[in-house]
């Protein structure tokens, strides 16, 4: 979908711009909390995607692999933004070809219930930039294709004070071009699902009145 690539900016401008307002004092910094995030899951892309590999590798790679997530982000009240860097633990290899992704993501996610409820439900969305990197052979450079993304997701988790554990799942429209090989807009959309842990730093307010005890 060529359209797609076309409203990804505008969607990251909104994004941005939002931000900036929140820089100018219309929320409360001191009730501002800082988290780190790491979490892990299984992913399968489209068809497509996998056809395009294989036609390059001309091996026979498999749809589903395994990737890894860090988030830095912060929280305010039951609003929470962040960045997820992606990268995948383990390269799939086939003979002397591999291939690899990675990318970063601003994601956008809102607690449907209380902020500090133990169980909570947590929708976010955000855009994103994918890199897949493909190697025919050792002696050959990377073949590489940055993408444009759109990441959506659901996680249920359980908060115990600051710390909390949580599933999630969704699913990620990506898009590829390879203007040298005459490939364009490669589908290698995908389904994920996998296990998210998450520490929760104090605010500024938490953090006077843990001094005071």
């Amino acid at each position: 979908m060529r359209v797609f690539s076309k409203i990804l900016p505008t969607m990251a401008l909104l994004a941005f711009l939002a931000q900036i307002a929140f820089a100018e004092g219309i929320y409360d910094r001191d009730l501002v909390r800082g988290f780190l995030g790491f979490k892990g899951d299984f992913r399968s892309q489209k068809s497509n995607g996998v056809k395009l590999i294989n036609e390059i590798t001309r091996k026979s790679y498999v749809k589903e692999y395994a990737c890894g997530h860090v988030e830095i982000g912060g929280e305010y009240n039951k609003m929470r933004t962040w960045m997820d860097i992606d990268f995948m633990p383990l390269t799939p290899v086939r003979g002397t070809t591999e291939w690899y992704t990675y990318g970063i993501t601003w994601m956008w996610g809102y607690k449907l219930r209380a902020q500090n409820a133990r169980f909570n439900i947590i929708p976010s969305i955000g855009p994103s930039i994918a890199l897949l990197n493909i190697r025919k052979d050792p002696t050959e450079e990377v073949m590489s294709s940055f993408g444009p993304a759109f990441n959506m997701e659901l996680e249920f988790r359980l908060q115990f004070s600051q710390f909390s554990a949580g599933l999630y799942g969704g699913y990620k429209v990506e898009r590829h071009d390879w203007d040298d090989i005459n490939y364009k807009d490669i589908n290698t959309d995908k389904v994920f699902g996998g296990l998210k842990l998450s520490w929760t730093m104090l605010n500024n307010i938490q953090k006077k009145a843990k001094e005071m005890e």
